[in-house]
């Protein structure tokens, strides 16, 4: 199947979180890791935060998204992003952090070692 590039914006914390779990994980975090995380997501129930819908940067729910996720993604998965992104309301850059944020959180749930969770004010 062919894959292209995609790129999107996450936060810091998720980016930091792919590349620390797909090391641990032992899986490639440009191929694997969204593949598995995009499956994961479509076979969910497809909630997207709502801070993650949050455009406005002013909110002082935005989640600040400053760092640069290059991936490979099969075509299928690419138009399954667009398909929720469209139903949703928003983007596909939007649908893929939350697809990569669940992604995360279901690994860590499973073993959480190597992570260290500071609770924020």
């Amino acid at each position: 199947m062919a894959k292209r590039l995609f790129s999107s914006y996450v936060s810091q914390e998720v980016f930091e979180l792919v590349d620390f779990l797909s090391k641990r994980e032992e899986i490639s975090k440009t191929v694997v890791f969204p593949k598995r995380a995009i499956r994961c997501f479509m076979e969910s129930d497809r909630k997207i935060d709502p801070r993650i819908l949050l455009t406005q940067r002013t909110d002082p729910a935005y989640i600040e998204r400053k760092a640069l996720l290059t991936v490979y993604l099969e075509e299928e998965q690419r138009k399954q992003l667009e398909a929720v992104a469209e139903e949703k309301g928003c983007n596909v850059s939007q649908v893929f952090f939350q697809a990569m944020l669940d992604y995360c959180a279901l690994l860590i749930s499973m073993d959480s070692s190597g992570i260290h969770i500071e609770k924020r004010e």
